[in-house]
C-alpha cells in the first residue's frame, strides 16, 4: 500500500498530456493539500558517463518547484528537513483522472532543504532520485544474515531491486521490471536465460580472518550482473529495465519479460518498441553537435573468483581453552555455499596433544590411544566410518612389563544420510599415549611428551570423497576422544590435566579451485592502430566448465551443472565463456570511431530505454534531460554499431594472488582408504609427520635389496667382500611427495659401495638427473624426494 500523499500537484504540458506529481510520507495521518509546480512542471534527468558506452547502472533524479504559499506547505518543508532518509517519497503518475499511470517514483533528498525566512509565495526547489544510486549503502544480505543457496539471475535482481526505498506504490501483484535477454547459454535450448542460470549467494561475501561475514552492496552486485550481461540497468516509464546493449542493437523491438514486486516473472514475453523516429516520434530542435568516441585497441575485463582461499576457515581450537582461545568442538562452517555432485573438498590443520600423566596407572591400565572425533556435515549427508577394537590383540611393553590390548581399525569412510561421525587416530597402532607418565610411545624410538598430526611441521592433509549430490552447506565439528587397551571411552586423557591445540583448520575446494587461480583476465584485442584500452571494472561472476563457487550454473540438468559456453545475438555461430563473449562485443561496439550526438528534441519523453532514429542511424542515450511541461529532452547519445572486424579474444591469463592449493596426493589420502585388516594403519600414510622406525640393511657384492612402503630411514652397512650393493626405489606412481633418507656407517667405503637406482619397472626415471645415486664412503648420507615423476636430491653430505 502506497504512503499517505501530504502533497499534490497537477499540470498539463504543451501537448495536452495530464500529470500528477505526489509527495508522499511514511506515517501521515493528515490532509492532502495541492500546491504549484514551477513553469516547467518538472525535470527528469538520466546522468551517464558520456565516455562509457556501457555504463552498467543509470541513475536518475526528478528536480521540481515547489511553491510554498499556505502553512501546510511550510510545515511539510519542515518536517521535510527534520526527517529521517526516506520518510519522503516522489510520484509522478500520468493522466491521473484516467489510466493513471505510473512514470517515476523516488526518494524525495531532506539534506538539500532550504527554510527560507521570506514572504510567500517562495520558490523551493526540490530534488527527488530513483535509489538506484543508494543502493551503494545497502549490504545485499537478507536483514543482516546470509542470503543461502543459489539464485536465479531473475531473482538475484528482485532481491536487488527491492532494495530500493521507493517501491510503496507497488502492490505484490504490480510489475516492477522488465528484462531482456540476449547471451545465452549453449548446452540446451534456452528460451529464458535469465531464469535458466543460476548464481550462488556466496559469490558476494566472503568470510574474513577474524571469522566475520564481508558482505558486497547491493549496487555492486546489481553492477556485477549488468557488466557479466553487457546490460544497463535503470527506471523510465514506471519500471526498472535489464536491458543488454546487444538485444537493442539486434532489434529495435525488444521482447521483455515482467517481473511482480514479489518476483513472479511472466512466461512469456510482450514487445517494446524502442525507436523513437526523427519527424515522426520526435522532432529536432535546431542546434546540436557531433562529436566522436577514440576507437579502442583492446576491452579487459577481471573475473575475481579468489579460489586459492579456504572455503572455511583458517581458525585454530584449544581443548580446555582460556581467555578468548575458541573451544574445541566449536563447528567450523562455510555460510550456506551450495555445492555440486562430484565437489571435492580436502580439510588441512596441525593437531597437537599433551597430558600430564596421573602417577599411578599400571600395566594395560596405562594403555591410551586417541582419536579426533569430527562430525563432517554437507548439507544433509555426514560423513562417516567407524572404529572397532578387537578381537584381535598386540603384546606391548618388554619383558618386565607387558600386556596385550585390543587391536584397534577403522572403516572406509562414505557419504550417509545419517548422522556420524569420521574417525581418525591421533595415535595409530602400534603408537600409544602411557597414562602414568604421559608419554607418547611407537616401541622403536624414544618417548616424547606430546604427539603431533603432521609431525614434521606441515598441515597433515585429508581429501574427502566426491559428494554424491547436490548439497548446501559446510558445518564441521572436531573433538577428541581417549580409549583404554580395551577400547572402552576414557576421559582422563582429554580432561583438565590434558591439553591440545587444533591449529589452522581450513576447508579447500579441490575441483576448480587451482586452475581457476585467484583472477581471470579477459581481453578482447584489435591490431589496428587503435590507442585507447577499456578496462571495466572487476565481476566476481563468471563462466567456467569447473566447479566453482562464483560459477554460473544452468538448472535445466539435475544436478545443476556450471556453464562455459554462450552465444549471443551478434555471435550466434561461435560459443564463449561469457566474459570472453563480452569484452568482444563491447570492443565491436567501438572497434572504429563511434558518433556522439548531442542536442534537443521535442514531442517524447526520451530515456536510456530508447533509440532514436537519425537518418538510418540508430543512437542509444547516454544521458537526458527531459522538461516535461515544455515535452523537450536533451540528449547525448551514441551511435549502435557493431564490427567484430579483426577483433582476436586470447585465452584468457589466470593468476594466483593467494598460494594455489597443492592438489598432489595428500598426506592421508581418503579417496584411496582401504579396510585394515589388524587394525594398524600403514606407516607409509603417516611417514611425512610421524617418526617412522629405521631399517638396517647389511649389503654385500651383488646384493639387491628394495626400499618398502613402510620404510624412511635406510641404515646401510656392508657384509664380506668388496664389491656393490644396489637399493632399488619404489616405483614413483603413488609415492609423489614421499621422501627416503639413506645413511651409512663406517663399513662402506670406496670399494664397498651402495648403489641408489630407480625402480627397474620405472623407464626413464632419474635421480637428479642421473640413472643411480653412489653412496661410497663411511657415514655418507642423502635424502631423496619423489616429485612430478622423479626423484630429486634434497640433501647430502658433503663429499
Amino acid at each position: 500500500m502506497a504512503d499517505p500523499i501530504r502533497l499534490f500537484a497537477e499540470f498539463t504540458d504543451q501537448l495536452g498530456t495530464d500529470y500528477r506529481l505526489n509527495i508522499h510520507e511514511s506515517g501521515y495521518g493528515g490532509s492532502a493539500f495541492e500546491f504549484n509546480l514551477g513553469a516547467d512542471g518538472f525535470t527528469l534527468r538520466y546522468s551517464g558517463d558520456n565516455e562509457n558506452r556501457m555504463q552498467p547502472i543509470i541513475g536518475s533524479e526528478v528536480t521540481f518547484t515547489l511553491t510554498e504559499t499556505t502553512s501546510q506547505h511550510t510545515a511539510m518543508l519542515t518536517a521535510l528537513a527534520t526527517s529521517e532518509d526516506s520518510d519522503f517519497k516522489v510520484s509522478i503518475y500520468q493522466d491521473p483522472d484516467g489510466a493513471n499511470t505510473l512514470f517515476w517514483t523516488g526518494v524525495l533528498l531532506h539534506e538539500q532543504v532550504e527554510l527560507q525566512d521570506e514572504a510567500y509565495p517562495i520558490q523551493n526547489t526540490m530534488n527527488a532520485v530513483d535509489e538506484l544510486g543508494d543502493l551503494k549503502n545497502i549490504l545485499y544480505n537478507d536483514a543482516g544474515s546470509a542470503y543461502t543457496g543459489r539464485d536465479t539471475i531473475a531473482e538475484h535482481l528482485v532481491k536487488l531491486l527491492n532494495k530500493t526505498r521507493a517501491l510503496h506504490v507497488y502492490g505484490n501483484t504490480d510489475v516492477f521490471l522488465k528484462y531482456a535477454n540476449d547471451f545465452k547459454p549453449t548446452t540446451f535450448s534456452s528460451t529464458n536465460a535469465l531464469t535458466e542460470l543460476e548464481v550462488n549467494h556466496a559469490a558476494f561475501y566472503n568470510v574474513n580472518e577474524a571469522g566475520f561475514v564481508e558482505y558486497m552492496t547491493a549496487f555492486d552486485v546489481l553492477q556485477n550482473f549488468a557488466t557479466t550481461f553487457n546490460a544497463r540497468v535503470f527506471f523510465a516509464e514506471g519500471y526498472f529495465w535489464f536491458i543488454p546493449v546487444g538485444a537493442v542493437k539486434n532489434n529495435v523491438t525488444i521482447n521483455v519479460h515482467t517481473v511482480t514486486k514479489a518476483g513472479t516473472i511472466s512466461a512469456g514475453t510482450s514487445a517494446v518498441n524502442t525507436r523513437l523516429t526523427t519527424g515522426n516520434d520526435i522532432i529536432k530542435l535546431r542546434g546540436g553537435t557531433t562529436t566522436f568516441l577514440a576507437p579502442l585497441n583492446k576491452v579487459q575485463r577481471t573475473w575475481r573468483t579468489n579460489n586459492n582461499l579456504p572455503l572455511v576457515g583458517p581458525e585454530t581450537q584449544f581443548l580446555n581453552a582460556s581467555g578468548e582461545q575458541t573451544a574445541l568442538g566449536t563447528a567450523f562452517t562455510d555460510n550456506t555455499l551450495a555445492y555440486d555432485q562430484g565437489t571435492l573438498l580436502r580439510l588441512r590443520f596441525l593437531y597437537t596433544h599433551s597430558f600430564d600423566g596421573d602417577g599411578t596407572s599400571t600395566g594395560s591400565a596405562q594403555h591410551a590411544r586417541l582419536i579426533l572425533k569430527m562430525q563432517i556435515k554437507v548439507g544433509n549427508l555426514y560423513y562417516n566410518n567407524a572404529v572397532t577394537f578387537g578381537p584381535g590383540t598386540m603384546g606391548v611393553g618388554n619383558f618386565e612389563n607387558n600386556y596385550n590390548v585390543d587391536l584397534m581399525s577403522f572403516s572406509a569412510p562414505a557419504w550417509s544420510a545419517s548422522a556420524g561421525y569420521f574417525y581418525l587416530a591421533v595415535t595409530p597402532t602400534p603408537q600409544y599415549l602411557n597414562r602414568n607418565n604421559g608419554l607418547f610411545y611407537n616401541f622403536t624410538n624414544f618417548p616424547t611428551n606430546f604427539i603431533s598430526l603432521a609431525y614434521s611441521g606441515e598441515p597433515f592433509s585429508m581429501d574427502l570423497e566426491a559428494i554424491p549430490s547436490t548439497q548446501t552447506g559446510i558445518n564441521i565439528t572436531v573433538n577428541v576422544e581417549g580409549y583404554d587397551f580395551e577400547g572402552n571411552l576414557i576421559t582422563d586423557v582429554t580432561g583438565a590435566n590434558a591439553a591440545a591445540k587444533l591449529k589452522d583448520f581450513t576447508c579447500d575446494l579441490l575441483t576448480g579451485g587451482l586452475t581457476n587461480g585467484d583472477r581471470i583476465v579477459y581481453e578482447a584485442t584489435t591490431p589496428n592502430a587503435n590507442q585507447e584500452t577499456l578496462v571495466q571494472d572487476e565481476v566476481v561472476i563468471g563462466s567456467s566448465a569447473l566447479n566453482d563457487i562464483k560459477n554460473i550454473y544452468e538448472n535445466d540438468s539435475a544436478p545443476d551443472q556450471p556453464i562455459d559456453s554462450f552465444t549471443s545475438f551478434e555471435n550466434s555461430s561461435g560459443t564463449f565463456a561469457i566474459h570472453k563473449l563480452g569484452v568482444k562485443e563491447v570492443l565491436a561496439g567501438q572497434n572504429f570511431s563511434t558518433r556522439v550526438r548531442r542536442g534537443t528534441v521535442y514531442k517524447s519523453f526520451v530515456s536510456p530505454l530508447n533509440t532514436m532514429l537519425f537518418g538510418s542511424r540508430d543512437f542509444l542515450p547516454f544521458e537526458t534531460s527531459f522538461a516535461a511541461d515544455a515535452v523537450e529532452t536533451e540528449y547525448e547519445a551514441f551511435f549502435l554499431t557493431s564490427s567484430d572486424s579483426n577483433i582476436s579474444v586470447p585465452d584468457e591469463q589466470v593468476f594466483d594472488d593467494h598460494t594455489p592449493v597443492d592438489e598432489t596426493e595428500p598426506i592421508y589420502d581418503l579417496r584411496n582408504s582401504f579396510t585394515p585388516t589388524d587394525g594398524d594403519l600403514p606407516p607409509n600414510i603417516f611417514q611425512r609427520f610421524l617418526q617412522q622406525p629405521i631399517r638396517s640393511i647389511a649389503h654385500r657384492d651383488t646384493l639387491t635389496s628394495t626400499v618398502t612402503a613402510t620404510d624412511s630411514l635406510i641404515f646401510n652397512t656392508w657384509t664380506g667382500p668388496n664389491g656393490t650393493g644396489r637399493i632399488e626405489l619404489p616405483l614413483v606412481a603413488g609415492n609423489e611427495g614421499r621422501v627416503l633418507r639413506f645413511q651409512t656407517d663406517n663399513s662402506i667405503a670406496a670399494n664397498k659401495i651402495v648403489m641408489i637406482a630407480p625402480n627397474t619397472s620405472d623407464t626413464g626415471v632419474t635421480i637428479d638427473g642421473a640413472s643411480t645415486y653412489t653412496l661410497n664412503r663411511d657415514y655418507d648420507g642423502v635424502s631423496i624426494l619423489c616429485h612430478n615423476s622423479n626423484w630429486f636430491i634434497i640433501q647430502k653430505k658433503e663429499k
